[in-house]
């Protein structure tokens, strides 16, 4: 609780609400992703099961209608992009609204920190207290939601990046293109 009050209280109001919020999605999606992609590494039939469906409806049609097999093949790989390249996708953009929303809450922080220094140096207060002042009303907005962005993007960036989700995403296609593969070549294993 104590964190949240931190949050809110150096990054504004409505900057650390969507900063929470974003931080929230992004951590949703790539607990999805991961869910998908878990068993990459080590079982493949677990990794795959979401697709068995397509996969028998494979086996059918390269028996008994050879032409329509590339479409069934493409059915694949659109269930693929709908159930984890679009997470990836989704990701990338909260990533770059973010990073756009850290340079938004940059501007109103600084206008209205200077706008706190002028009104405090027009009235004639000593500068000690306007600098005060203008930290608490804006600059440390400013400056948190730069760094927060640039922080939350990077982290999770290198964490797509890492082998946790973009690895094992690539090793999944890969398992996917070898299991189809197998089924065209006739192995049934």
């Amino acid at each position: 609780m104590d964190f949240i009050k931190w949050f809110l209280e150096n990054f504004g109001v409505f900057f650390g609400m969507v900063f929470l919020g974003y931080l929230f999605l992004i951590i949703r999606r790539i607990v999805v992703l991961y869910d998908y992609l878990r068993h990459v590494p080590n079982n493949e039939i677990q990794a795959l099961s979401f697709l068995g469906s397509l996969f028998d409806r494979l086996e059918q049609t390269e028996r008994e209608k050879k032409e329509v097999v590339p479409f069934v093949v493409d059915a694949i790989w659109a269930e693929i992009d709908c159930r984890i390249m679009v997470h990836f996708q989704a990701i990338s953009g909260y990533i770059s609204t973010l990073i756009l929303i850290g340079f938004a809450g940059t501007i109103f922080g600084s206008i209205g920190a200077f706008n706190e220094m002028f009104q405090g140096l027009a009235t004639g207060k000593a500068a000690s207290l306007v600098f005060a002042a203008s930290w608490n009303k804006g600059l440390s907005t400013a400056l948190y939601t730069s760094l927060g962005a640039a922080g939350i993007g990077g982290v999770v960036l290198t964490l797509i990046g890492s082998r946790f989700l973009l690895t094992r995403a690539k090793r999944f296609e890969a398992m996917v293109s070898l299991k189809i593969c197998r089924i065209l070549g006739g192995d049934r294993s």
